[in-house]
């Protein structure tokens, strides 16, 4: 359980003074050169002119304390709540209150305190992207495709053993399907197709961790007569995405194809993203009425009854003035019947939106071999499958099997960020610590 900071620790201060590092009074902008060693203490905050002229809030760095007081030292986690630190914490009076060493800066609280920041700490604190690249998340930064641009990429097509056998494998296919929603396993051994058996359960488990559903934790995609999904007929299958009548749908879909002798049954994927990004461009009404229209999903079927609304476009706000796309919900097959007092404006937003995902500029199609394996991001990129019959000759089963069989999982994303960005600090250091 987390901690408190003590009262003795976190008492309230006089009111202080403007004054540099060495405890004068300075005005460094127009004296001082911009070292390590060149800071400003103010009433509020401290301010390292060599990191940009960035400031400090005294309030920031008593919270942002990594002494074994203040985080603990095995498990990590911080001791004390942001909202105990006083508002008034500021250094003692004098140099002593603020001290540049070579790795860093100590600080002495008024209440007896003292903070050491490394010198990184600070530095990556002081720049986003600085900090970004600490976390790795340059590598797992969205990039949109078109058909033109995904067909380029390099990783899209992966060989599984080096995905299974070396850290580099998977981190390449990681952060191929971060980036683009998008990846293909190649060479995915298909003869065991028992659940506990497959090789889909190693390789989900290989990526991260597979999150079960109602369909179990593996399910199987055959041609089945009077099935309870339209996914388990030969009909063609539209662009949607999955189990949108769940309040938090799965992140990642894997298809592993066992089975497929079949004429047609070819997939079509498309950036979801790329198009919202289009229509919030060339068409922003448009954009806005699919981002605050809320359309509901529905499985009222095979003994269960689910149903959710989500926004067609979901945003996150960044700041208070710029927000960014984080999630797509698409998927007719699935889809309720809408509110009645839904907008009027709402249906040709949605059909212009229908005919960007559906621009053979934005679709990549790609029939699955026996023995491949495709991941894709089920918030962001849409599937579909075209219609499909046997070949001459063969029947609906051959040797006591589908002749048409895909065998699926769903993932999570943060077992599969937390495992990227392991492997990319090991592979960089030599170091998971």
């Amino acid at each position: 359980m987390l901690g408190s900071i003590s009262t003795s620790c976190l008492k309230k201060h006089a009111a202080r003074r403007s004054l540099s590092a060495l405890g004068g009074r300075s005005n460094p902008r127009s004296t001082q050169k911009r070292t390590w060693t060149t800071l400003t203490r103010t009433s509020d905050a401290l301010t390292i002119h060599a990191l940009k002229d960035t400031s400090f809030p005294y309030v920031w760095l008593r919270d942002s304390c990594q002494s074994t007081a203040c985080v603990h030292p095995t498990n990590r986690q911080k001791l004390h709540r942001s909202s105990d630190v006083p508002l008034d914490i500021s250094p003692i009076a004098g140099a002593q209150g603020v001290q540049v060493t070579p790795g860093g800066i100590d600080i002495a609280w008024a209440d007896g305190h003292r903070s050491t920041f490394a010198r990184a700490f600070l530095e990556r604190h002081a720049d986003p992207a600085e900090l970004e690249r600490w976390h790795y998340d340059q590598h797992l930064a969205e990039e949109a495709w078109t058909n033109e641009s995904v067909s380029k990429l390099s990783d899209l097509f992966l060989p599984y053993a080096a995905v299974r056998d070396t850290d580099q494998g998977l981190v390449d296919a990681i952060t191929q399907l971060a980036k683009y929603g998008l990846v293909f396993l190649t060479g995915v051994p298909n003869k065991e197709t028992a659940n506990e058996t497959c090789e889909l359960r190693r390789v989900g488990e290989r990526f991260g961790e597979i999150r079960p559903t109602f369909y179990g934790l593996l399910w199987d995609v055959v041609n089945l007569s009077n099935s309870k999904n339209i996914a388990y007929t030969n009909l063609d299958l539209g662009l949607h995405m999955d189990l949108l009548y769940f309040q938090h749908p799965p992140r990642y879909q894997i298809l592993h194809c066992l089975r497929n002798q079949v004429i047609g049954g070819t997939s079509i994927f498309v950036d979801a993203l790329h198009a919202a990004r289009v229509l919030r461009e060339e068409y922003p009404a448009y954009f806005d009425i699919l981002t605050k229209t809320p359309v509901s999903f529905h499985y009222v079927n095979d003994g269960h009854h689910l149903h959710r609304e989500h926004f067609t476009i979901e945003l996150i706000q960044k700041s208070q003035s710029e927000s960014e796309i984080s999630h797509i919900n698409y998927s007719p097959p699935f889809q309720a019947p809408l509110p009645l007092n839904t907008p009027k404006e709402f249906y040709p937003a949605l059909a212009k939106f229908a005919e960007l995902l559906n621009d053979p500029k934005n679709t990549f199609e790609y029939t699955l071999r026996e023995g491949d394996a495709v991941m894709f991001d089920n918030r962001r990129v849409l599937h579909a499958r075209t219609a499909f019959r046997d070949r001459e000759g063969a029947g609906e089963v051959k040797d006591g099997e589908p002749n048409r069989w895909l065998k699926g999982c769903y993932l999570e994303a943060d077992a599969l960020v937390d495992r990227v960005r392991v492997l990319r600090k090991k592979l960089q250091t030599g170091s998971v610590e």
